[in-house]
């Protein structure tokens, strides 16, 4: 089984609230919306081309990225950093962003089982 990618609990829960039960409707219509944004992002971070849109790629990770970021999915966010700002070989692009994907679902399910009020799941 793949290890869990980092989270950040305290993150999340400063906007969440601390009663899993409990969040607050227009928290959870927040977190609704930033999750299909993300999803969006996602593929078309993925339908780019890492030889001809590097700053295009860099933007929109980045992008992605501080809001992610925001809701404590950090795991994401250090793989996000890696696609905006250090250097891969272009064969190397779809690795990384199936890899960033994977923990951005991976951290959704994490967040889905501790609110399950926000019915990620």
């Amino acid at each position: 089984m793949a290890e869990q990618p980092e989270f950040d609990w305290s993150q999340a829960e400063s906007l969440l609230g601390e009663d899993p039960a409990a969040v607050p409707e227009d928290m959870a219509e927040i977190v609704t919306e930033l999750v299909e944004n993300a999803k969006h992002k996602f593929q078309e971070l993925k339908a780019l081309s890492p030889e001809t849109e590097r700053a295009k790629i860099s933007a929109l990770a980045h992008q992605l990225r501080g809001s992610l970021l925001n809701f404590g999915f950090v795991g994401v966010g250090g793989l996000l950093h890696n696609v905006e700002k250090k250097p891969y070989e272009s064969a190397d692009y779809p690795k990384l962003m199936n890899e960033a994907e994977a923990a951005f679902e991976a951290s959704l399910k994490l967040l889905g089982e501790r609110y399950p009020t926000l019915k990620l799941s």
